[in-house]
């Protein structure tokens, strides 16, 4: 979020300038215009406004401009399991990383997320600790499998989709399923 949040860009309307901008169209040099925290047009150096009072540019020279990465599957452990990752250790090394939104799986925090209660609880552990754009899995175990109401009241909750295991998944509370649960 600019001006807020964890933002270290100071102004609403700005200019990214790089010879290496990545693009659909591949790599080009470019200056990427950004209004209000949302991309407004990328165009070529040479057409875009030097830095002038009042136009405020960013030169990044030949380090690389790209939309920020996604990883669907982090552990972050928290809450309960904070000494392995947490929600601040874990977003920033993933900002520090280029990743700009990550989704965390259901099973290494305490409680593990396989009902709504605790997916709420995770949900409101991350407020306030997080420096990126991050999602939710739920857990699908055999607790869980056949019952309609709690599965659909964790994906009302917000998780993504459900997260599941064939095999042991190595966490007592996070049971393996089986052909017969996933059906």
């Amino acid at each position: 979020e600019l001006n807020g949040g964890c933002s270290l860009l100071p102004h609403k309307h700005f200019w990214l300038y790089s010879n290496r901008v990545l693009t659909p169209r591949g790599v080009i040099s470019a200056a990427v215009e950004i209004s209000e925290g949302h991309i407004v047009s990328v165009v070529n150096q040479q057409k875009a406004p030097k830095h002038t009072k009042g136009v405020h540019v960013i030169d990044y020279g030949n380090a690389v401009i790209m939309p920020g990465l996604v990883d669907v599957h982090v552990h972050l452990n928290e809450p309960g399991r904070v000494e392995w990752e947490g929600f601040v250790t874990g977003t920033k090394a993933a900002s520090a990383g280029g990743f700009t939104t990550i989704i965390d799986m259901p099973l290494n925090s305490h409680p593990t997320t396989t009902n709504k209660e605790a997916f709420v609880m995770k949900v409101d552990a991350a407020k306030g600790k997080i420096f990126v754009d991050v999602g939710f899995w739920g857990g699908l175990v055999p607790e869980n499998a056949f019952n309609s109401t709690a599965i659909d009241e964790l994906l009302r909750a917000g998780a993504l989709g459900l997260k599941s295991f064939m095999c042991p998944s190595g966490i007592n509370d996070f049971g393996q399923t089986n052909t017969s649960h996933i059906k």
